[in-house]
């Protein structure tokens, strides 16, 4: 006999006609947002708390919609695939946290973007995934197009803290190439999109919660609502990441990363005085026209 198809599947099925490369720059666009709002929190905060709040609130809220939907409890082997995701997710964002509060935020997204072609590579052994040549194309023009940027980067740093920033950055990127063909494995196996997300927030916070409480500081009531928005953008840019890495190849849909660096020159233009140079608006070129190639 046939079983009733689970609720938890809601928002497949409203996003069955919805392409996933789309849901992808839905996911990196409202990410990217959540940085920016995360930058304008870090003067105040430490990265170890910036990181703990944003997955913890990010948890609650997916704990909540899970209950509301009804959803099936995962099993042991869903529990053990996502451990690992959640504690290479904890590293890469404590990592890029930290560079977003001592680094440009276009030049945090620069650096990250090792991370794609470290996808593409990771996902031959560990997917078996067999990328077309145009893929590498790709890549290449959109790695292109983050090193033009970089040409553009303002330098204005303290060395010690540049060096250190750009260390994190890079082991983010290590981490989080790691996240995302683990997403795909998850996903190529039938875990449901949001829970997915939900293991993605509340195992990082569970890993953080005790360092984060041996170095608490006090919360202003008036950042309460930008932590709130901060886990409502991180729920629903994962959820719309895990549609999309489950329909499509990683090393495929991995380019849709670079757009972020769009979103983050506007941002940093608008709410940071960070005011992008000609170089980085050819870079931005670049990576428009990579995503359109991986579209072909």
């Amino acid at each position: 006999m046939s079983q009733p198809e689970p609720q938890i599947s809601r928002p497949a099925r409203l996003t069955a006609a919805v392409p996933p490369f789309l849901l992808g720059l839905v996911g990196i666009a409202l990410l990217t947002v959540m940085d920016g709002v995360v930058k304008e929190l870090s003067p105040r905060y430490s990265a170890l708390h910036l990181t703990f709040l944003r997955f913890a609130v990010t948890a609650a809220m997916g704990a909540l919609l899970f209950l509301a939907l009804r959803a099936p409890l995962p099993d042991r082997g869903v529990i053990t695939g996502n451990l690992l995701r959640g504690i290479m997710v904890a590293l890469s964002t404590l990592g890029f946290f930290y560079g977003l509060a001592v680094l440009p935020l276009a030049e945090v997204f620069i650096i990250s973007f090792i991370a794609p072609l470290l996808v593409a590579l990771i996902a031959i052994p560990l997917l078996g995934e067999r990328p077309k040549p145009l893929v590498y194309l790709a890549l290449a023009i959109g790695f292109a197009g983050v090193m033009v940027t970089a040409g553009g980067v303002s330098l204005a740093t303290i060395a010690w803290e540049r060096a250190l920033g750009i260390g994190a950055v890079l082991g983010c990127a290590v981490a989080y190439a790691l996240s995302i063909v683990l997403l795909r494995q998850r996903a190529k196996r039938g875990d449901p999109p949001l829970t997915i997300a939900l293991f993605q927030s509340a195992i990082p916070a569970a890993i953080l919660a005790l360092p984060a409480a041996l170095f608490w500081a006090p919360i202003a009531s008036a950042d309460w609502p930008a932590f709130i928005l901060i886990g409502a953008l991180g729920l629903a840019g994962h959820v719309a990441l895990a549609l999309a890495f489950a329909r499509g190849e990683a090393s495929r849909l991995v380019a849709v990363e670079y757009t972020g660096l769009i979103w983050a020159i506007l941002i940093g233009l608008v709410f940071f005085s960070e005011m992008p140079t000609p170089q980085a608006m050819l870079g931005a070129a670049l990576i428009i026209g990579a995503c359109w190639l991986l579209r072909r």
